[in-house]
């Protein structure tokens, strides 16, 4: 039987397969699915735990002996295997392939493997291992997929994020599930379970750096270029995440855009501040904003965030630093923006 890993808790309530086959690129997924199988088989009687590292110079005749004998100090034993290279060679092959029809009732195989190949998915001692048993595989998750394991993530601690919380986590940790894991952590030692704000993301991500990137988009809408370029050159120092900074100034980036096409077509900018939620400690720095930017400056910005982030993602040339710093500087004043090319 071939499970997911999301499926694997389940089917461990359910009851214990002889044979566990765990592979995948995806290092903690697969890590998770190891720790689960060993809790549910401690759980399940099987205290003793014997571990073998199945290298290139391992005797594979080692494990058939183990797997096929009993314990002398408990009823009950796991017997796990690591194959760092994800191969067991024809030897390896043939002593899984025999264990998958003979293992004691009192043992339990479990098989770790790294990411399998096309081939290695199709060899005969894998299709052994899952017919005999449960093969689980992590692999990579996509950007998609990586968001709704963060949303689920994040309501299994009891919280419950705006979409705006989760694109920002899932964003800043894209293709670092292990990441995006140690903010989930960390969030959750920091706030109650409930509601869960962009801006309790953002605090959790950046609290590490000493300059207050949150106060960038501050210093850019308020028109003071120095500060600006004060907290720019600092969290560069600190090495703060590109992602984070891009985040803030394009979030109020947006605002800006929103609130300009609100009150162009017709509604009043108290009406329009309410409406998108804007803080009244931030209500100063807005409305001198839009007496500086237009439509076409407002486009304009949009241009160059979208640039920022490609550059930032490594989808075309140019140097992220920079890109950030036009970015604020145009958002500061609209004839620093440079061309958008």
């Amino acid at each position: 039987m071939r499970l997911t890993p999301n499926e694997l808790p389940a089917a461990l309530e359910r009851g214990l397969a002889p044979l566990y086959l765990l592979s995948g690129a995806e290092p903690l997924l697969l890590d998770e699915a190891v720790d689960r199988v060993r809790a549910a088989a401690r759980a399940g009687g099987f205290s003793e735990r014997s571990l073998h590292l199945a290298d290139a110079r391992y005797n594979w005749g080692e494990l058939y002996a183990d797997a096929c004998s009993q314990s002398l100090f408990a009823s009950r034993r796991l017997v796990e295997v690591r194959m760092p290279g994800g191969k067991p060679g024809a030897a390896g092959a043939k002593v899984l392939k025999e264990l998958s029809g003979s293992v004691p009732e009192d043992n339990l195989i479990m098989v770790v493997a790294g990411a399998l190949d096309r081939n290695a998915r199709r060899s005969a001692w894998v299709g052994a291992l899952e017919k005999a048993g449960t093969w689980v595989d992590a692999p990579l998750l996509s950007a998609r997929e990586q968001r709704g394991w963060i949303s689920d993530r994040l309501a299994g601690e009891g919280f419950q994020p705006d979409e705006a919380a989760v694109t920002l986590l899932a964003e800043r940790t894209e293709g670092n599930l292990l990441s995006a894991r140690q903010q989930i952590d960390k969030l959750a030692l920091a706030h109650d379970p409930g509601p869960l704000s962009v801006d309790a993301v953002m605090e959790a991500i950046a609290d590490a750096s000493r300059f207050d990137v949150f106060q960038l988009g501050s210093a850019a809408l308020g028109q003071d270029l120095r500060r600006t370029a004060r907290i720019l050159a600092g969290l560069r120092r600190e090495r703060a995440p590109l992602t984070l900074i891009l985040w803030v100034l394009v979030r109020d980036i947006t605002t800006l855009a929103d609130l300009y096409w609100r009150t162009a077509r017709g509604d009043s900018l108290p009406s329009a501040m309410g409406a998108l939620r804007v803080w009244s400690s931030r209500k100063a720095e807005f409305r001198s904003a839009l007496k500086r930017h237009g439509a076409r400056s407002i486009r304009r910005l949009l241009v160059r965030s979208a640039r920022a982030d490609q550059v930032i993602k490594g989808a075309r040339p140019g140097e992220p630093w920079t890109e950030l710093q036009l970015l604020a500087f145009g958002l500061a004043e609209p004839h620093r923006m440079g061309a958008e090319q």
